[in-house]
């Protein structure tokens, strides 16, 4: 059993017990409403679980995917273990830094260029300075960039910006990388150099978190499967007993 400090016989890369997230329906949606919202008292608004009592542990090195429908709480876990949503109940732990990638482009600015949204997006994530100046011709060269980096993003198709999101996270140090349908908008063969270098990241001794709607893209990649519904885990164990019950009971896209 690993120590609270996420070391010992096998470390723990991510802890959660008894984790739950309480949204209140229509708490984010424009300034109208918000308004609206605010001359009602708070308890009349209904509330929506996106998840309830999810225990996990994924250990270092360990390559998890994270499989369910839509609405089963797969991005509000995959958020709170990012740090950008803070869970309702339970507890989280997190052992390292933690490189995100949970949308095609997020964190980018638009009106920056690709190498000033490298920069901002690395610097975030606490990376010094010296390392991102040292990676950004590596950054540029993965996502096959070279000519418009100097570009405002906001010029950038959607398979530009995806490419360069994945740069980020495969040139920058992290020790658990979560990867929330990234690959969705990019080329096969692009595809394909990105899950080579997700498998790279596992055999490296890092830890993945990653989501795909493509299971023979969870099959490839991920040794171990967590199945979300409804906001529970419903089940979790190997990939070859978990994902073929998870596509029984669901229509899965293959490759």
């Amino acid at each position: 059993m690993a120590g609270l400090d996420g070391n010992g016989p096998r470390p723990v890369a991510v802890a959660a017990s008894g984790l739950g997230k309480d949204f209140r329906l229509g708490e984010h949606r424009n300034l109208r409403i918000t308004a609206r919202r605010l001359l009602r008292r708070r308890d009349e608004l209904a509330m929506f679980r996106a998840l309830s009592g999810v225990n996990l542990t994924a250990y270092r090195g360990e390559s998890i995917g994270l499989v369910g429908t839509n609405g089963s709480g797969k991005s509000t876990l995959l958020q709170i273990l990012a740090g950008t949503v803070v869970p309702t109940h339970g507890m989280m732990r997190v052992y390292g830094r933690v490189m995100p990638l949970l949308a095609v482009g997020q964190g980018f600015h638009p009106e920056l260029t690709g190498r000033e949204n490298v920069t901002l997006f690395a610097s975030s994530l606490g990376i010094p300075r010296q390392v991102i100046e040292s990676q950004m011709d590596a950054v540029t060269a993965f996502a096959e960039l070279e000519r418009h980096m100097d570009t405002p993003v906001k010029r950038f198709s959607s398979g530009m910006t995806s490419r360069l999101s994945f740069s980020v996270a495969m040139q920058f140090p992290a020790d658990i990388y979560i990867f929330d349908e990234v690959l969705a908008v990019v080329d096969g063969e692009f595809q394909e150099r990105c899950l080579e270098a997700i498998k790279s990241l596992h055999r490296e001794g890092r830890t993945v978190v990653f989501v795909s709607h493509h299971a023979d893209q969870v099959a490839d990649v991920c040794e171990r499967v967590v199945w979300l519904e409804n906001g529970s885990v419903r089940s979790e164990g190997p990939t070859g007993e978990i994902l073929p019950a998870y596509e029984h009971a669901h229509d899965v896209a293959h490759d």
